[in-house]
């Protein structure tokens, strides 16, 4: 409705408006008289801003058509917008005021409600002696004016501006967010994507498909998606809410607003992104999953869309499945050298069982597809069972479950044995029978890989275990477990040194006068979408199933038992990798710690030896310095600054 308005006010401009207004009755003929002494076309020749035989033709043109000069003037682009509202100032004798660089008085816009000045298309500008400067797109209309005055209380001195810059100051000061005319901006003539349905349409739904690919509802889905993609986002949200649509770009695993829409277009996107889907439009009550292939100039990428029925209406979820992360190695998903060197041991293994484990969005898929990458061959036959298969790999046999028609990952697990795999990637070991058939396939020859969903390595045994597999089947299969999560990395063009605040340092132990290194951060910038980040890698631990941990399984230990044995064989813990991400000025304290959540894998920094230790840790091993302070007589924990101890009166000795 606001395009509308603008749109109207722009052919019939305001001036005509109140000429209109004026010549409603015999009454208003004095009234015009006094107020309007000149003609609209002399009064702009006289001003400058319409040469003489440019009225000419314009007056010829209203005698044919009976059209009202001033709309004439504009359709013939004689004269523009912001052009008739000066003229009107200079014949009311009021303020034209340029809303585009105005500096607004603070807080004066909200003298009057966002839904009255949309109404009457008009924003208060300045405030004194209880005097309200209102800029207004129809000063002569006095019932506005009242209504004004009512609401506010106070005396209203009228000024002009245009009705389009009304509308951006106010969508300016009440929705800063970006609007779809500035994405719209960018996209420019840029070529349109082009959309292939999973599900081939037939010629008269083609034919209708090209017909539309100049509506607006057709470019906005297309700047929508256009607009994420640039960004690098992973997903795209289109939420209903009860006056908007609101929609949020996933980028390096946060989600970031982008555009804001009128809330009468939800019905229309979403049932656009439905036929691209191959979805039923008009099923709206259960919620539905669709695919889509998205082919531009430059642009390759596969769309897994998902609706889901809300209170306000259906929300979408665009997952953008860019093929070029498929292409990275292990190294680009920024591994440790050490971590490399166990891994690649892993998948050149001739079988046994590796799983990669962490939350949703943790990179697991990239990981298993950067491993199969590795150890692609002509020689080695590989398959693959996903739900949904996310990359094509070429050279690689995917199978995509199907629930519905009985094609369950137990299945199409059994079937593949009878493929002659030398490697089985499973996309998720979700039940017993999954975790069964994967165990077996891995002592009889084959080399499996697959993800479950736990918070760190050691307790990816215990899971299994829970699943119900025997523990001498689980230590006789796995030969190792990769826990992972992805932070974000600070921006190279925005970075600066900074001193973290103390509750960040004392969540690790550490003291703001005697910091072991330096800490960096982003300040944000242009390139980085002021968020002082751009993009992310992995911080990782990975437990060999050596000697001790079979041991251990087989005796039905515990997380932390066989945790405990995993740091002393070597493996370094989520933890101390994010601390050494921070040590190289890759990422932030907050990355980490919003990454590492538990408490077994969070970790300290010796403040003598700068090296990792666990919070359990009273002593570091590296160094035999004591970095917990605690009173010689009763052995209880005390803080650095006190003189005595409160348990039991000893004077604490000072440490110089």
């Amino acid at each position: 409705m606001v395009g509308r308005t603008a749109r109207h006010y722009g052919v019939m401009n305001i001036f005509e408006m109140a000429d209109k207004k004026l010549n409603k009755n015999g009454k208003n003929k004095q009234k015009r008289n006094v107020t309007l002494r000149r003609k609209l076309g002399d009064l702009l020749v006289e001003i400058g801003l319409l040469p003489p035989e440019k009225l000419s033709e314009a007056l010829n043109i209203q005698r044919q058509s009976g059209k009202r000069l001033g709309q004439i003037l504009m359709e013939m682009n004689f004269i523009s917008e912001d052009e008739m509202a000066f003229a009107l100032a200079m014949q009311l004798k009021i303020p034209f005021i340029d809303l585009a660089t105005y500096e607004f008085q603070e807080g004066v816009v909200q003298c009057i409600p966002e839904e009255v000045s949309r109404k009457f298309l008009c924003i208060p500008v300045a405030l004194k002696d209880n005097i309200l400067d209102v800029a207004m797109a129809d000063p002569l209309d006095l019932n506005m004016i009242k209504d004004l005055r009512f609401v506010t209380g106070y005396n209203i001195q009228p000024a002009i501006s245009t009705p389009s810059q009304i509308i951006d100051a106010l969508h300016k000061y009440y929705h800063p967010e970006r609007t779809l005319g500035e994405v719209a901006d960018e996209l420019g003539e840029e070529e349109l994507m082009e959309f292939i349905p999973e599900e081939k349409v037939e010629e008269e739904e083609e034919e209708t498909f090209d017909a539309g690919r100049n509506s607006p509802f057709v470019k906005m889905v297309d700047l929508i998606i256009k607009n994420a993609i640039k960004k690098g986002a992973s997903d795209v949200h289109i939420e209903a809410q009860e006056n908007q649509v609101r929609v949020r770009n996933r980028v390096d695993g946060v989600l970031q607003d982008s555009i804001k829409l009128p809330r009468w277009t939800q019905p229309i996107i979403i049932s656009r992104i439905k036929v691209l889907g191959s979805m039923d439009i008009s099923e709206r009550r259960l919620p539905q999953d669709g695919r889509i292939k998205v082919r531009a100039k430059n642009v390759s990428v596969d769309l897994r869309v998902s609706t889901l029925p809300t209170y306000y209406g259906e929300k979408a979820v665009i997952r953008i499945l860019n093929k070029e992360s498929s292409f990275l190695s292990m190294k680009d998903l920024g591994f440790s050298d050490q971590a490399l060197e166990y891994i690649n041991k892993f998948i050149c293994q001739p079988q046994g069982m590796v799983l990669i484990t962490g939350p949703t969005g943790s990179g697991k898929t990239s990981t298993l597809y950067a491993c199969m990458r590795e150890i692609q061959s002509e020689e080695v036959n590989i398959v693959t069972v996903e739900d949904p298969v996310e990359y094509e790999l070429v050279g690689i046999n995917q199978v995509q479950t199907n629930e519905k028609v009985g094609l369950t990952f137990p299945y199409v697990l059994r079937a593949i044995l009878r493929q002659d795999p030398n490697v089985i990637m499973i996309g998720e070991i979700r039940d017993v029978d999954t975790a069964e058939i994967a165990l077996q396939s891995s002592l009889t020859g084959h080399l499996v890989l697959s993800t479950l969903h736990t918070n760190d390595a050691p307790s990816a045994v215990t899971r299994l275990i829970d699943i119900g597999m025997p523990p001498y089947m689980i230590s006789s299969s796995v030969i190792g477990v990769i826990a992972q999560r992805l932070v974000r990395v600070i921006c190279p063009e925005c970075k600066e040194e900074y001193v973290p605040e103390p509750d960040m340092l004392d969540r690790l132990n550490l003291n703001k006068k005697d910091l072991p290194f330096k800490f960096y951060r982003g300040a944000g910038c242009s390139n980085c979408g002021h968020s002082g980040y751009r993009g992310r890698t992995v911080i990782e631990e990975v437990m060999v199933m050596g000697r001790k941990i079979r041991d251990l399984v087989q005796a039905n230990a515990s997380t932390d038992e066989i945790r405990d044995a995993a740091i002393a064989t070597g493996m370094t813990t989520l933890g101390v990798s994010g601390l050494k991400k921070i040590e190289a000025g890759v990422t932030t304290i907050d990355e980490v710690l919003r990454a590492v959540q538990e408490k077994a894998e969070l970790t300290t920094i010796c403040p003598y030896c700068g090296k990792g230790v666990s919070l359990d840790f009273r002593d570091c091993p590296f160094c035999n310095k004591t970095m917990v302070p605690t009173c010689e007589s009763c052995q209880r924990i005390v803080q650095p600054d006190w003189v005595i101890c409160p348990y039991c009166r000893q004077e604490l000795e000072e440490k110089g």
